[in-house]
This record gives C-alpha cells, structure tokens and sequence, in this order.
C-alpha cells in the first residue's frame, strides 16, 4: 500500500509512514519544548490573550516562528498518532502481551487531543470563542451544572476570567 509507494521514493530509514511512533513523538516534545518557550510572550488573561498572539505575529523571527513550530508540530503529533494507532489496529498488534501498550496508547491520544482542544481556547480569537460556546452547549446537556454554561459565552464580560485560567491550567497540566 501506502509503504510501498512511498518506499518507491523514498529508502526506509527516511519514510516517515515506517516510524510513525517516533515521528509522532518527537512532534510531541518539540511542541511541549516550543509551548513553554511560549509562555514568555503569551499571556494567559482572558483580555490580554489575543493582544499577545497578535503581538507574536508581529516578531516573525522569534515568537512568530515558534507558535508556528508550535502549531504545526502539535498537528504533526496528532496526524502520526492517529496514523500510528490505525496502523497497529490493522496490523492486529493490539493483543496479547501488548495490551496494555495499546490501552495507554489510546489514552495518550486522547490527551493529546484534549490538549490541542484546550490550545485552540487559548488564543481566544473568533474560532476560539466558537469551540468555547460549543462545547459548553455540549456540557449543558449533561446533568452537571446548575446554571447553563453556555449563557457565560454570550460575551466576554459575561464569561468568567477563573474559566480561561482553568483552560490555561489544563492545558499546561496535562
């Protein structure tokens, strides 16, 4: 399949497709080394976030080009997880003594995923405040809270500043 072709053009030490594991780790690292570089240009207030993303793209030698790094290897790493974990599924290399690899796996990807989602909230641009919105109507179908969360999107004053700090800590968290 998709090996083959590319091994046509490539020899297997530099297909990526062969070392999705690895390519999709060493995205991970470089996204977590390039966000915590971040963190001296970013500033993570509900009023002040897309001032200092803006700002970043302002300086493209230095913050512009790691929120791209940024971007694009968390990207990277969530492609080649995904490609990595239906490459084991189809392979069948799930059972038996790799189970618990495959259970952590599953996990990783989706704390990965949380993360990016979380990521996406801190830049608090237009599509940030749809994600926001809709996830809390998302959430207000769950018997969760008391007062409907999706009322706090309807503008920013209304939205508490302790939610986008917790986002914010969340996404650091994990």
């Amino acid at each position: 399949g998709l090996d083959r072709a590319i091994g046509r053009a490539l020899p297997d030490p530099l297909n990526p497709f062969l070392h999705t594991g690895a390519v999709a780790m060493t995205s991970l690292v470089v996204a977590l080394v390039s966000g915590v570089v971040l963190l001296f240009w970013y500033r993570p207030s509900l009023h002040l976030a897309w001032t200092s993303v803006a700002d970043m793209a302002k300086q493209p030698w230095t913050a512009g080009l790691l929120r791209s790094l940024h971007r694009y290897s968390s990207d990277f790493a969530m492609f080649f997880a995904l490609v990595h974990a239906l490459r084991l599924f189809f392979e069948r290399r799930f059972d038996g003594a790799r189970w618990l690899a495959w259970i952590t796996g599953v996990a990783v990807v989706g704390a990965t995923w949380f993360v990016g989602w979380t990521g996406y909230w801190l830049v608090w641009d237009t599509r940030a405040h749809a994600i926001a919105a809709g996830t809390a109507r998302v959430l207000d179908t769950l018997p969760i809270f008391a007062d409907p969360m999706g009322r706090s999107f309807l503008t920013d004053r209304s939205l508490n500043s302790l939610l986008f700090f917790v986002v914010f800590f969340a996404h650091m968290l994990v």
